[in-house]
């Protein structure tokens, strides 16, 4: 097991990230600067301070930008007001700051949604199990209908609103998106939880009612945690779905005590990892995340003999956070899977990755 990482090394990650990784994609080299010499520790409301007053910089700059009238200008202060403020809540809302900067973060998305050419449709699905309660997604539509669509979600830390950059690679492809939170994460009605697939078959049922969707071309792909979820939908619904992919996500030997203690201080990780896994499940500790995690293993639940969707497995050889055994127990069970491994740590090397994807995808769904 690896140690805790020290500030500066955790700072100089973030520098790294700056432009590139999420959640700093919209971060610009600077400003990021100016938030982490704010820092003298990564404490809740010290580090959303930080994050949160360039969020507020930039969604001033975008409403300036939109009552005068210059649509351009206010799209793209809009996406660095949201980005800023993605970061302010990572990795989920903790804190009163870390609220605040995930509330602007759905505000100022949407803002800038208005100006995207592919519109975003803020569905709320119904959901029964839960009374009162709804799934909310981003639906994109392209201008040729009935289109193939991707259904999609991240992980532990990135949302709905961080996938905005794979939303706009699937739309530009011609096929639709409908990006939602993963459970225990966002805005979705469950926490993570051996029966939290109800989420993603009821959103695969409302895609299949809507009249712009080609019903017998639709993806799934979840990516980090995410991943886990895509392989159960493969499972549950091989008959609807035209293939899924499970871009690093656990399967059996990720949700047991030994690999949480081994993959605790996982460096790819910036802070607070076993706290975000935990979050999912509502849970606070490493002894109660150890105690509901082992109920997610798929192996454990049957479901792996059983017939599947085409699946997709693709990741980094070094991931330090979920094990390649996962990948190969997949591989040892059920009807033959397809699989890549990249250089690189948890989620490989992300544009060579998704690249592989866009291909498969494309294979499955032409």
């Amino acid at each position: 097991m690896s140690e805790p990482r020290t500030l500066e090394e955790v700072k100089n990650d973030i520098r790294e990230r700056v432009a590139h990784r999420a959640p700093f994609l919209q971060a610009d080299k600077e400003e990021s600067e100016q938030a982490l010499a704010k820092m003298a520790n990564f404490d809740g409301e010290t580090w959303a301070a930080a994050w949160n007053d360039l969020g507020a910089k930039w969604e001033d700059k975008a409403v300036c930008a939109e009552t005068a009238g210059n649509s351009a200008e206010a799209k793209a202060a809009f996406l660095k007001s949201y980005g800023y403020y993605g970061i302010a809540r990572h990795p989920f809302p903790s804190t009163p700051g870390k609220h605040h900067g995930y509330q602007k973060t759905r505000e100022m998305f949407l803002a800038a949604s208005k100006y995207f050419d592919i519109p975003v449709e803020r569905v709320a699905i119904p959901f029964q199990d839960k009374a009162g309660k709804a799934i909310v997604g981003h639906l994109r539509l392209p201008k040729k209908l009935p289109a193939p669509m991707i259904m999609h979600w991240g992980g532990i830390d990135n949302w709905k609103e961080e996938r905005h950059s794979f939303g706009e690679n699937f739309v530009k492809e011609g096929w639709g998106c409908c990006i939602i939170d993963s459970p225990g994460t966002g805005e979705c009605p469950m926490l993570a939880g051996p029966d939290a697939h109800q989420v993603h078959l009821t959103v695969l049922e409302y895609l299949l009612k809507r009249p712009e969707v080609d019903v017998n071309k639709i993806a799934a792909v979840g990516a980090s945690f995410g991943g886990h979820w895509s392989t159960k939908l493969a499972h549950l619904a091989p008959d609807k779905l035209r293939g899924a992919v499970n871009w690093g996500g656990g399967v059996h030997y990720f949700f047991q005590p030994e690999w949480q203690e081994r993959s605790r201080h996982a460096d790819s990780y910036l802070f607070d990892l076993i706290e975000a896994r935990a979050n999912l499940f509502g849970k606070k500790t490493f002894d109660e995340l150890c105690a509901v995690m082992p109920a997610l293993s798929l192996l454990d639940q049957g479901l792996l003999d059983k017939p599947c969707a085409p699946l997709l497995i693709v990741n980094g050889k070094e991931d330090k956070q979920v094990p390649l055994e996962d990948f190969y127990l997949l591989l040892e069970h059920g009807a033959p899977k397809t699989i890549r491994l990249f250089p690189g740590g948890h989620m490989g090397a992300i544009p060579n990755i998704f690249k592989t994807v866009i291909a498969w995808l494309h294979h499955k769904l032409d």
